[in-house]
């Protein structure tokens, strides 16, 4: 992996890797992260489950996202608002279209969501620490240091985890990374 400080060296190592994975190894990793997730004592509890919606190679959280409502869980999904991001409940995924970067959001025009709850995080590339190498808008850095409440859990494939990834004053840590294999509670 690259040595920091090269973030684009490093995220564009991160999403080849990603985007070498097969339609079939995304779709198998997609039922372990949802199988390592259910067992999280905070995601049992939580009301609410706030989203992203998978683009490409990501965690593909859009099988995730109707097992979730299946399990009578609230789902909010976000949309890009300016230089923020909002989540906004879905009932389905038939209710989002392509948004900002070509990614589903929701069409919806409610108020956005602000019940506290579980959040997924997407990223390239995580530490044990929870700290984590974004897609460098910062939108869920903004997000969680206004939701300090809320359970954040990355979704990580294991190539994913790195041994260290520095953190800069504004970046948000997670409280967990989540592999199809493991759900890692990070130290704090």
């Amino acid at each position: 992996m690259p040595t920091y400080p090269d973030k684009k060296a490093w995220r564009d190592e991160m999403r080849q890797k990603r985007d070498s994975l097969s339609p079939e190894q995304i779709g198998q990793a997609a039922e372990g992260f949802l199988n390592c997730l259910t067992q999280l004592k905070e995601f049992q509890e939580a009301e609410w489950i706030y989203s992203f919606v998978a683009i490409g190679s990501e965690p593909d959280t859009i099988y995730m996202i109707p097992e979730f409502m299946k399990q009578g869980k609230r789902v909010a999904v976000p949309k890009v608002e300016g230089q923020e991001i909002e989540f906004y409940e879905i009932k389905s995924l038939k209710d989002c279209r392509p948004g900002a970067y070509g990614i589903l959001e929701p069409a919806s025009y409610q108020a956005p969501v602000d019940e506290p709850g579980f959040i997924l995080i997407p990223g390239l590339a995580f530490d044990r620490e929870g700290n984590r190498l974004g897609y460098g808008g910062g939108f869920y850095d903004r997000y969680l240091q206004k939701h300090s409440g809320f359970t954040s859990a990355a979704l990580a494939y294991e190539f994913q985890i790195a041994d260290r990834i520095p953190r800069q004053e504004h970046d948000q840590t997670v409280d967990y990374i989540v592999t199809p294999k493991e759900s890692i509670r990070v130290s704090e």
